[in-house]
């Protein structure tokens, strides 16, 4: 094995939504590794929820909005045009991120991100949040159906207003499930990366239905945080799950790497 190719002769399941898959498969073919691309899950505008143009329309520059996911800044602009606004008439109000790739896709719109926590958790972004925002603020939190609560409660406690704003829902993509049973019973796959919670439950349904347990001992699970870890384990299985320091793909690629090494040693 190459130093700069650690992952040359591994093969590594990538479980995202096809929109964000050719990324991180492009980075693990630059480090030798093969990746094998079967999306579990993948994403979809709601419907247009018409009691948000009031809130949107009254927002002000001590008002916020929260994106907790790059695919909530692409959706929640979508739903503003589908509003009859432009973003534009929002560019004075704050803009809270959970993370970087988040961030980034914020700015790439046009929007001058105000705050963006060094730990990518809901927990570090309330923790900011609450520190930078006032009693009378009004905030709109855009999401999808299956984020955390965690900041909703915080804000709820605090008796801070935010609009619930439901952007986008993850829905599973059942007609994988065959390549995924086929590759799991030919054992040729030497890491599952879940860069999601929602990604780890339809990955660990997948094996609880067909009675696969047994068949992921010997694979290594990569999480890229520790909600998505926790999720995988609460499933109680026997496995090896590895998490990186900083919760991006790129520390996912850097703790594959680094596994490699140390395996091949």
């Amino acid at each position: 094995m190459s130093a700069e190719k650690p992952l040359n002769g591994f093969n590594v399941l990538v479980t995202r939504a096809n929109s964000q898959a050719a990324e991180f498969s492009k980075k693990i073919q630059a480090a030798g590794g093969c990746p094998i691309e079967v999306p579990l899950i993948a994403t979809r505008k709601t419907e247009t929820d018409f009691n948000a143009l009031p809130v949107l329309k009254q927002l002000t520059s001590k008002d916020w909005i929260v994106f907790t996911s790059a695919n909530g800044v692409q959706y929640f602009s979508e739903h503003v045009k589908d509003l009859s606004l432009e973003l534009e008439d929002l560019k004075n109000v704050n803009v809270a991120c959970v993370g970087i790739k988040t961030k980034k896709a914020a700015e790439k719109i046009g929007w001058k991100v105000s705050l963006c926590p060094e730990e990518f958790r809901a927990e570090s972004l309330a923790e900011e949040l609450i520190d930078h925002v006032r009693q009378d603020s009004k905030i709109v939190i855009a999401r999808g159906n299956l984020a955390r609560t965690y900041l909703r409660e915080v804000l709820t406690e605090k008796k801070i207003f935010f609009f619930d704003f439901v952007v986008y829902e993850t829905i599973q993509l059942l007609e994988n499930e065959k390549e995924v049973l086929h590759l799991l019973e030919n054992k040729t796959i030497d890491f599952i990366t879940l860069t999601s919670s929602s990604t780890a439950s339809a990955f660990m349904q997948i094996v609880k239905r067909n009675g696969l347990e047994n068949r992921v001992r010997d694979i290594v699970f990569v999480c890229i945080g520790p909600i998505t870890r926790d999720k995988l384990l609460s499933y109680k299985i026997k496995c090896t799950c590895i998490m990186p320091e900083k919760y991006t793909i790129d520390g996912m690629l850097e703790k594959m790497c680094t596994y490699a090494e140390k395996r091949e040693e």
